[in-house]
């Protein structure tokens, strides 16, 4: 079965997929993969082959059987990356995502993007406040997070991950891992004891990870997250119905937005310091 999967993402890799969608119905299962031209609809494959597919995935990624009916999220191991899986219950069955991680550790992406005064030497100086990465699904967030961590020389950097996709040297990279009890705000009350200068937040979802990253820059660190939007003002938007306030947001300094123009990755950076007026 690990071959099937192997030649599945070897199909899916050649049409430039960033992730892949299996919806099951009553008669077979549909696939439909998300690259930078949009949709792409692939050929369905049987009800009986997606089963054997999710049974090898749930094993391989360690989520619990199937009569648990509840969303799961995992990582299945590859030899050179990694594949975020997402199981969903639905009316046929479990729906699956795949999401391909094909990070890299490069300083030359943040370089390539923004300004090396005006932004990269402006990060450099800074103590304490929120850098934010925003983008839509496969702008390259991730990509930007890893390379603004690798561009920081002489930082004492730890990043909190779910999962760790690869390694930066220098960096301390922790992985959360809540069955163990290792969850993001224990993940945080250890990191403020460890002396960090730059603290790296894989993605805020949640309130709880808007608030305990927002915290740790009012404490006096750096921090830098990544957050999934459509735009600065949809970014903006997004971290006040997560909870955070007016006075909270003025610890945000400069929102770093990605998107794909014609397939090419393009950048907006705006600072935010000068647009929020604390105690209004």
């Amino acid at each position: 079965m690990r071959e099937q999967i192997s030649q599945l993402i070897h199909q899916f890799e050649d049409v430039g997929a960033t992730d892949v969608h299996f919806i099951p119905d009553n008669q077979a299962t549909r696939i439909v993969c998300r690259t930078t031209e949009g949709l792409k609809e692939q050929s369905p494959i049987s009800l009986t082959h997606y089963q054997s597919i999710v049974s090898h995935i749930r094993y391989e990624a360690n989520l619990k059987e199937q009569n648990e009916r509840i969303p799961q999220s995992g990582l299945y191991p590859l030899q050179d990356s990694g594949m975020r899986v997402s199981l969903l219950p639905s009316r046929y069955g479990d729906a699956m995502s795949w999401r391909f991680y094909r990070a890299v550790v490069s300083s030359e992406v943040a370089a390539g993007l923004l300004h090396p005064i005006r932004d990269l030497e402006w990060m450099e100086r800074q103590t304490h406040g929120c850098i934010i990465i925003s983008g839509t699904t496969g702008a390259g967030k991730t990509t930007m997070l890893y390379s603004l961590m690798a561009s920081m020389a002489g930082k004492r950097i730890i990043s909190v991950e779910d999962p760790v996709e690869c390694t930066v040297p220098g960096v301390l990279q922790l992985e959360l891992n809540e069955k163990a009890g290792f969850d993001a705000t224990r993940c945080f009350e250890e990191i403020l004891r460890a002396d960090p200068d730059w603290i790296a937040f894989g993605e805020v979802r949640t309130a709880e990870a808007a608030r305990l990253t927002i915290n740790a820059a009012l404490s006096g660190h750096v921090v830098l997250f990544t957050l999934h939007a459509g735009s600065i003002e949809e970014a903006w938007l997004r971290l006040k119905t997560l909870g955070i306030t007016t006075e909270e947001l003025s610890v945000c300094k400069k929102i770093i937005h990605l998107y794909r123009e014609e397939g090419v990755v393009r950048c907006t950076v705006e600072h935010l310091r000068s647009e929020v007026s604390v105690g209004s």
